[in-house]
């Protein structure tokens, strides 16, 4: 099978000759697996891992790895004496590091709406048009690889929420101011879904064919529970989600959605909303038993991810590494339905053993 074809195969629950996988991890662990390895890493993932997603080049660390975004063309954004630099939102963002100078994300400390908020202050905001994008600028990739599937377009209403007002306002304003809360979510989303139009528009030649999803994003949960309640998102989030997935639909693709941590209460929601495919499924989480998760939610999503990044892959053996992507391939990945791959970005300082085992794995389960 092509890539492609197994990837309609797998997420269609039709037959199959191997689960489809992909990688994901920081740009500083990718090029630390290229010393190791003596490669570069598009010979790596796609002659030695037979990874079934091209990967978009991302410049700190290659977030959402699997979905190709537009390329930025609007006005050159602010650079400050501090190294900081201003984002579409208007906010100020460094990069800053987590592990004694390694381990870069960028990372936003001063918000454009941060304390009292008006109405009128989110009115007059100036907000990222949706014209600052090239819709076309990976279309030569989708000419250049027309056996391998394509996820498009990224777009994150809380988060982007956070990224102008700060998360704990945030937080804060749907309690105690819900109207701005309303109206900044909604405003986010208003641009996200022309944003999408216009890109699904830019694509469309290539719907049918190699362009099969959307990717939505916004964290729900954390290490042992839900982020924000049920009905924080019945009341701010659910339509707009809706609205996403109602367009992707209408042009016959699936929806992905990525929420870290313990989401597994909201699972209901996301398929009422019309998410096709769960990701990163994060089973370190409480609750996100795979096995779990796959009988009672495997007919109604497909899921993504799945191999641990915070405990199993940084320290485990490469043989317990083995033992649970074969698990997760029975469980998670009985009859379809998974696209199996690490839970989110591999961080630098994981050993490198432990994801070429996690590859072989895969490859042992299928007798390649």
């Amino acid at each position: 099978m092509t890539h492609l074809e197994r990837w309609k195969a797998a997420l269609n629950r039709g037959s199959f000759d191997r689960l489809p996988r992909f990688y994901a991890a920081t740009r500083e662990f990718t090029e630390s697996l290229e010393k190791y390895l003596g490669a570069d890493i598009d010979s790596i993932l796609h002659k030695q891992f037979i990874i079934d997603l091209r990967q978009q080049a991302g410049s700190e660390g290659n977030i959402e790895p699997k979905s190709w975004s537009p390329q930025y063309a609007g006005p050159e954004m602010r650079k400050w004496e501090d190294g900081s630099v201003s984002n579409i939102w208007g906010s100020r963002q460094k990069l800053m590091f987590h592990r004694g100078g390694k381990g870069a994300y960028t990372e936003t400390y001063k918000y454009a709406l941060e304390g009292d908020l008006s109405i009128a202050d989110i009115e007059n905001h100036a907000w990222p048009d949706p014209d600052w994008y090239d819709y076309t600028s990976f279309i030569p990739a989708l000419e250049k690889y027309p056996d391998y599937p394509f996820h498009v377009g990224y777009w994150a209403i809380g988060w982007f929420s956070w990224e102008v007002r700060g998360m704990q306002q945030c937080l804060l304003d749907f309690a105690l101011d819900p109207k701005a809360a309303d109206a900044m979510t909604t405003k986010i989303a208003d641009i996200g879904f022309e944003y999408f139009k216009r890109l699904l528009a830019a694509v469309k030649p290539y719907i049918g064919k190699n362009v099969v999803a959307i990717h939505i994003a916004d964290d729900w949960g954390m290490q042992d529970g839900l982020l924000m309640g049920p009905d924080i998102f019945d009341k701010f989030y659910a339509r707009h989600y809706r609205r996403f997935s109602d367009l992707a639909h209408s042009h016959g693709l699936k929806v992905e959605f990525h929420s870290c941590g313990a989401a597994r209460e909201l699972y209901p929601k996301f398929i009422d909303v019309g998410v096709d495919i769960m990701n990163p499924v994060q089973t370190s989480a409480k609750g996100m038993v795979p096995h779990e998760i796959k009988a009672e939610y495997g007919r109604d999503l497909c899921f993504s991810g799945g191999v641990d990044v915070q405990q199993l892959l940084p320290t485990a053996t490469a043989a317990r590494v083995k033992d649970e992507v074969k698990y997760l391939i029975e469980s998670l990945g009985k009859d379809g339905g998974y696209l199996i791959g690490p839970a989110h970005n591999i961080q630098v300082g994981t050993p490198h053993e432990n994801v070429i085992a996690m590859y072989q794995a895969m490859d042992e389960y299928y007798g390649i």
